[in-house]
């Protein structure tokens, strides 16, 4: 049948397909019950209870067969495997609408705090002090004790699964949590008014003015952002602006900053800049500026009491490239289709595309695309001892060659047209 919302009035049990049970011994059993509606009872190795405030997230995953649905709770994960489709997304519409009964329940035994809830919100938006998450939102009414807030915050809360009845209680600043399009016009015009507001602050950090594109992601605070940016297009500064922004509008305390790096010369280039531009020594800026390996480290470190193990040949010079090399020797020996392909690696793309404008400068590109130089246009070589040009073209002739397909690379030849008229061309590539 079609998925649709869960009839309460009666248990529900869901159990893998009888092939499953047969060919993959999947043996579980999950039961929504309208008499213990707190709770989800699911019977695997043992007999257990799942709290619906402690499910965190339920997806569910395709496969060629068998489809599953997982079920994420506070220190635990419950894959719920060997379903059809159909099946597959029942279980998890009814699960959701199952987990937001029970957080209907918690509202309506606690609906004189939605005024305090309400107060919260109104008490970022109305003063328009800062950009709006779906994080911040749910800690503003986590703020406020009671069930009703509990409900509200709960990372499955969806307004559209409550009764329409308890939906009306809801007041009208509730939308930011409830519908993604009223937050997203809040923060729309807040972007609008903050870029007026910090114009000043932008033109001069650190001495450098940032673009509007720079200002912009400075302001933007969701829950994650994703910063595409070309190389040396500012990124550095970006981030540096976005502590500044965020310290400055005292949204966080320093020690609450995280800046990480992919290297340390990167990170020290970072804790620098930050330094400089909040006007303290680096020994005691308080934000926390690393590399990824670093805070890694540390914290192993931190919760095993010693650093980790690190492997015998991590620290040797050539230590990666022998590891890389034996594993690549090995498959060679026992695959025959990883042979054939790393052979048709190595033959066909010899070089990794990287985009010109990656590069520095024209000429460092032509230096790394090209075999050797001729007086020609065509610097590139290929293992059909022709000379093409670029990176694409090289691929194509390589695999002719490999595949022994004869070609002609960049010749001149003639056909007649219907009207009897001879044609001339020069395709990069003809096959005689």
């Amino acid at each position: 049948m079609a998925a649709k919302p869960l009839m309460l009035g009666r248990s529900r049990t869901y159990r893998p397909s009888l092939w499953a049970r047969l060919f993959l011994s999947e043996n579980w059993k999950l039961v929504l019950s309208p008499a213990f509606q707190d709770r989800l009872s699911l019977k695997s190795t043992g007999q257990d209870e799942i709290p619906c405030l402690g499910v965190t997230s339920v997806s569910s995953t395709k496969a060629l067969l068998w489809h599953t649905v997982e079920i994420r709770s506070k220190g635990r994960i419950d894959a719920l495997s060997g379903l059809t489709a159909k099946a597959t997304q029942t279980l998890r519409d009814d699960l959701l609408a199952f987990v937001n009964q029970h957080l209907a329940d918690l509202i309506d035994s606690d609906k004189e705090r939605l005024r305090e809830v309400d107060s919260k919100i109104r008490a970022i938006t109305d003063s328009n002090r800062q950009y709006l998450a779906h994080a911040d939102v749910s800690r503003a009414i986590a703020s406020v004790p009671g069930n009703a807030s509990l409900a509200l915050a709960h990372p499955l809360f969806d307004a559209a699964l409550i009764p329409d009845a308890l939906r009306a209680y809801l007041p009208t600043s509730f939308e930011m949590l409830t519908d993604p399009g009223v937050r997203s016009r809040y923060n729309e015009n807040f972007v609008v008014h903050e870029m007026r507001k910090f114009e000043e602050f932008f033109a001069d950090l650190g001495g450098f003015s940032l673009s509007q594109e720079q200002r912009e992601a400075c302001i933007r605070l969701e829950d994650n952002n994703l910063l595409v940016a070309s190389a040396g297009s500012g990124k550095s500064a970006t981030m540096v602006g976005k502590v500044a922004y965020v310290l400055e509008k005292g949204l966080y305390d320093p020690s609450e900053i995280l800046v990480l790096a992919f290297n340390k010369s990167a990170a020290d280039e970072l804790k620098e800049r930050i330094a400089r531009q909040l006007n303290v020594e680096e020994e005691t800026l308080e934000c926390r500026v690393t590399t990824f390996h670093a805070l890694g480290r540390g914290i192993i470190e931190e919760t095993e009491g010693r650093p980790p193990q690190l492997a015998n040949w991590v620290e040797h010079p050539a230590g990666e490239a022998r590891v890389i090399d034996k594993i690549i020797r090995e498959l060679m020996e026992a695959n025959e289709e990883f042979r054939r392909l790393w052979i048709d690696l190595l033959s066909i793309l010899p070089k990794a595309d990287i985009p010109a404008e990656v590069f520095d400068s024209e000429a460092d590109y032509n230096r790394y695309i090209a075999d050797r130089n001729d007086k020609g246009g065509s610097t590139i070589g290929t293992l059909a001892d022709v000379y093409v040009k670029s990176l694409q073209e090289q691929r194509i002739a390589n695999w002719l060659w490999v595949h022994s397909v004869e070609f002609e690379y960049e010749k001149q030849i003639s056909f007649k047209e219907e009207d009897g008229n001879e044609r001339f061309v020069q395709p990069d590539f003809h096959y005689p």
